[in-house]
């Protein structure tokens, strides 16, 4: 049962990640990049802004919010082993899985304070007629966010080095961002067009960064890049979307959970 313990271990994480220099470090540069994508969207004549700032922000959203998130999540287990205070934290009245959960409901609003800002910048400079369509873009963006925190967190079980997660964190950051896509094209070209239109489709939803780019950018009819490539990527219904948002946000989760039930020493 939630306790007092849990709360104190909440609300301890989220005040330590807001004062990490590097969230605010990358926090401050992806309000900057916002700005400065709405104000360039807003002197272009004779184009809709919001149609040139909506893909610019999903694409540094894509960027950024993942880092951030792996950043806030690489260490939260395996830093405090590294300090010795992980058994005393066991020590208390409050049991691993709790332990976990504080960890990542804490670093999540820490997540949730970043995104807000980065974004908040763009909706600051933005034309007010398109900050109703920012505005929409920061759930989904929490939800992408959450999905590798979860992955980071489940990374900082696993792992008995902080310097084997932060590698670990980097591989999975270029492998989910970068790697992943231009996989998939160099899989089109080996096969030269073979592969299944419906067999890309169901990998880039495998990839929560995937899944968001596809979903913002069919949000902002900003999708034609692929049907000029002859890809239809159409967008899952908004259970299946919501259920994969769900995969991705708790099996990680529930693997550090697993870990850390099975390990019996964190010295």
């Amino acid at each position: 049962m939630i306790g007092p313990v849990f709360n104190a271990l909440l609300i301890h994480e989220y005040l330590e990640r807001v004062r990490d220099r590097w969230i605010i470090l990358i926090s401050i540069l992806f309000a900057a990049l916002g700005a400065g994508v709405s104000l360039y969207a807003q002197n272009l004549d004779g184009v809709d802004s919001i149609q040139i700032a909506g893909p610019s922000l999903v694409t540094l959203a894509t960027l950024f919010v993942p880092l951030v998130a792996l950043i806030l999540g690489h260490d939260a287990i395996v830093g405090e082993r590294e300090r010795n205070t992980l058994p005393l934290l066991l020590s208390l009245p409050i049991s691993r899985t709790e332990l976990i959960v504080a960890k990542m409901l804490g670093r999540t609003a820490a997540l949730c304070t970043s995104i807000t800002i980065g974004l908040g910048g763009a909706m600051l400079l933005s034309a007010p007629d398109g900050r109703g369509q920012i505005l929409a873009l920061i759930g989904p963006t929490i939800l992408l966010g959450i999905a590798f925190l979860s992955m980071g967190v489940a990374i900082s079980a696993i792992a008995r080095r902080v310097t084997i997660a932060v590698n670990i964190a980097v591989v999975l950051w270029f492998t989910f961002v970068f790697f992943f896509d231009l996989g998939l094209l160099q899989l089109m070209v080996i096969t030269e067009g073979a592969v299944s239109n419906e067999l890309i489709h169901y990998l880039v939803l495998a990839n929560p960064a995937g899944l968001y780019r596809l979903e913002m950018l069919t949000y902002y009819n900003a999708d034609m890049f692929t049907n000029e490539m002859g890809i239809s990527l159409a967008m899952p219904s908004q259970t299946i979307r919501l259920l994969l948002w769900s995969l991705w946000a708790i099996m990680p989760l529930v693997i550090a959970s697993w870990v850390m039930q099975k390990r019996q020493s964190f010295r």
